[in-house]
């Protein structure tokens, strides 16, 4: 049989499975039309199937995983036909999808399931689970694009796996000699060496993180080198380049700003406060819930953001924060000057590589302002703490960290994630997808959405997607921390449009001044 060893990154995701969070990401398409289940099979052979991950299942002996061909593969076991209780409507859906987001699957086989759901609103639903050990959200949306035509007519000709494209970045030049972190940054390092020392220690079976950078990483180096070789990209357009360490890697390779960079953001990960406590924020249990809204006017997006001189992300953002603040309120909760800690998957592929599979990602830890009752003003509060992000290196080196723990024992592994995990309440997405409307086996695909999995005793996951025109908000929370997620979804929409009454109040002239300047005529 054919035996692949996992990476590392792919190795500590797939380890990363708990009785409250298992690691699959979870994705719903809706059809306008019925989707035909024997042609539907015959696509998922010819242009699935190609990616050999697909037909491998996983043995882990506890020290490496490896991939191995199933030579007893049967499409049966992985693709399944459903029928929704009841009135088979969009409740008895989400109720479906969360069930499967709490069920476990066969590790004894490959580690996805589609379940094709019949006869729903004139049309038919597909939910896919896929375990993240196998590929992170970037690269499952290429899968999708290898899947689906942009013509209903277009013949489901087979197709091969699509090609990487080279890499333009520039590969780090060596280090001639190592050093020492620490000693090389002089005064400052010795300061840090000490505000690091708690941290340190805590990280220690982590291969000693920290301490020497590039020639003296060990494990941690390759997958380093691998995410600043990415271009150490944020978010796909979530938030900008790095600046000039992408533009010219070899410089900053050699400057001892990037190390203190590193340094500082490791320290910061493993010393980062708490956010603030919220009912959003606890002990996780086994079930979850899932809830989507109707899909917002992408145009209408674009045209506020304009006008205040923010990207589309930021506008979207300050809504997920301020549907979140709403909920809480609306449950009698004391927000102001509360802050909710997401962590939000940044891509580190180099551009072309989204087809490639497996786990090319960092986290960055962004606060979202629900403590902030002015729209306008959550607007640019969102635009100041992104515009922070894009000159750090948390990706970089939580990507890096994930590395080092596919080689640690389980136990070991869960201790240090539990560093980051207890010190947020969310994990969000932001994807842009096809501008276009896709056809899959010939059937539209009017709704597309997905989520990936939560992480220690996070309790929520926001999804948030764009495809044909429209933005898709998705949530996925756990039933005791949450059990309503539908009342945070509906408050999505109210958000956008309060947003949008509040620049009407704007006069010429005054866009991008200080929010805060607005706050009585707002009121008023």
């Amino acid at each position: 049989m054919a035996k692949e060893k996992m990476s590392s990154v792919d190795t500590a995701w797939l380890r990363m499975d708990s009785t409250t969070n298992l690691m699959m990401i979870v994705g719903v398409m809706i059809f306008d039309a019925p989707l035909d289940l024997e042609r539907f099979k015959s696509l998922i052979t010819g242009r699935l199937l190609v990616y050999p991950r697909f037909r491998q299942y996983v043995v882990d002996d506890g020290m490496m995983a490896h991939w191995i061909d199933d030579e007893h593969f049967a499409m049966d076991a992985h693709v399944h036909r459903v029928r929704l209780p009841g009135a088979a409507g969009e409740r008895e859906l989400q109720s479906m999808v969360g069930d499967l987001a709490s069920e476990r699957l066969d590790k004894g086989k490959p580690l996805w399931q589609m379940h094709l759901v019949q006869d729903y609103q004139g049309g038919s639903a597909l939910i896919t689970r896929v375990h993240h050990c196998i590929a992170d959200g970037i690269a499952l949306i290429g899968v999708l694009l290898n899947l689906t035509d942009d013509d209903p007519n277009a013949p489901d000709t087979p197709r091969e796996v699509p090609m990487a494209a080279k890499s333009k970045v520039k590969k780090f030049a060596k280090v001639a000699e190592p050093f020492n972190l620490f000693n090389a940054l002089g005064p400052f390092g010795e300061k840090l060496q000490t505000r690091l020392a708690p941290a340190l220690q805590a990280l220690a079976p982590v291969a000693g993180v920290a301490r020497q950078v590039f020639e003296q990483l060990g494990p941690l180096k390759a997958p380093m080198e691998s995410a600043m070789d990415g271009g150490a990209r944020i978010g796909n357009r979530m938030v900008a380049k790095y600046s000039r360490w992408v533009d010219d890697p070899t410089l900053a390779m050699d400057s001892a700003k990037v190390a203190a960079g590193f340094a500082q953001e490791l320290a910061y990960l493993a010393t980062m406060p708490s956010d603030s406590v919220t009912r959003l924020k606890g002990k996780t249990g086994t079930v979850k819930c899932v809830a989507w809204s109707e899909p917002l006017d992408l145009v209408r997006v674009k045209d506020v953001g304009y006008v205040l001189g923010c990207s589309v992300n930021d506008v979207l953002l300050a809504c997920v924060a301020g549907a979140i603040r709403s909920y809480l309120v609306g449950k009698g909760d004391h927000v102001d000057g509360a802050l909710l800690r997401a962590f939000v998957p940044v891509n580190l592929r180099p551009p072309g590589n989204e087809y490639k599979l497996g786990n090319h990602f960092g986290l960055v830890g962004l606060e979202l302002p629900i403590g902030e009752a002015n729209p306008i003003a959550r607007v640019f509060e969102v635009r100041a703490r992104m515009r922070a992000l894009k000159t750090g290196y948390q990706a970089a080196v939580s990507m890096a960290l994930l590395g080092v723990l596919g080689y640690v024992p389980k136990a070991v592994q869960r201790q240090a994630l539990s560093l980051l995990s207890d010190k947020g309440t969310a994990v969000m997405t932001n994807v842009p997808g096809p501008a276009k409307p896709l056809y899959l086996a010939g059937s539209r695909i009017s709704q597309n959405m997905f989520w990936v999995p939560q992480s220690g005793h996070i309790g929520m996951g926001v999804s948030i997607l764009s495809y044909a025109g429209g933005v898709q908000f998705g949530l996925i929370t756990d039933r005791k921390l949450c059990p309503d997620p539908e009342a945070i979804i509906s408050q999505f929409e109210p958000e956008f449009d309060e947003l949008l009454t509040s620049l009407m109040w704007l006069e010429k002239g005054a866009v991008c001044a200080d929010a805060r300047a607005f706050d009585a005529m707002l009121a008023a």
